[in-house]
């Protein structure tokens, strides 16, 4: 999969990934100073900059218009489907305004069901989408816990197995809160469902 980091204006508590030759990363308005305190070079430098000062670097940066109808995670988002990435990795899209939390994870579904994975991460926290099935090797280390909630009007055919609360063939309605804050237990899990959109979120007995 081609991948494109984003690195957002939201909270940040630094990055975790190892950037490879053939990544994309893309720094949106507040992000650029939160990649700039990592020691991160990215590769475009978007935003409207109402948050934060616009860079100097002209030949990076694509300066947006303070008036319009997405953010500028998003038109970062957009420039990576664009250029043909399937796989999106959000840093700094959780905290900050809660707005912005809830329309990067709206924006990761729609993404989603044009076939481009997008995950948003921070240090305790790792939020994904799946619409059919997903599985987790556990090691050692693992102990963390694992929330899921529909998507779709109704996720149908969820099953859970391999942690420590499970489920099968349940049909998980947008209004159902039952699978919040389910844990590891100490072995190989999975996640699948036949039908919709599932969001789900790991994260951290740390926090």
């Amino acid at each position: 999969m081609k991948r494109c980091f984003i690195i957002a204006g939201g909270d940040f508590d630094g990055f975790y990934d190892q950037i490879r030759d053939d990544d994309l990363v893309i720094a949106a308005d507040r992000g650029f100073d939160h990649a700039k305190k990592s020691g991160i070079n990215p590769d475009i430098i978007i935003g409207d900059f109402d948050s934060s000062d616009k860079p100097i670097d002209n030949n990076k940066v694509i300066k947006l218009n303070p008036i319009k109808d997405y953010t500028d995670t998003k038109a970062a988002m957009m420039i990576a489907k664009d250029k043909d990435y399937d796989k999106i990795i959000i840093y700094g899209g959780l905290g900050g305004r809660d707005s912005h939390t809830l329309a990067n994870i709206r924006s990761s579904l729609e993404f989603k069901k044009q076939g481009i994975d997008v995950y948003i991460k921070s240090k305790h926290k790792d939020i994904f989408i799946i619409d059919d099935k997903y599985s987790y090797d556990f090691n050692d280390e693992d102990d963390f816990y694992v929330s899921v909630f529909a998507l779709s009007e109704i996720v149908r055919g969820l099953c859970i197995r391999g942690l420590y609360y499970e489920l099968n063939d349940f049909d998980l309605a947008i209004d159902n809160s039952l699978g919040v804050s389910n844990e590891t237990s100490k072995r190989d899990f999975s996640i699948s469902l036949d039908d919709g959109y599932l969001l789900v979120i790991f994260e951290s007995k740390d926090i």
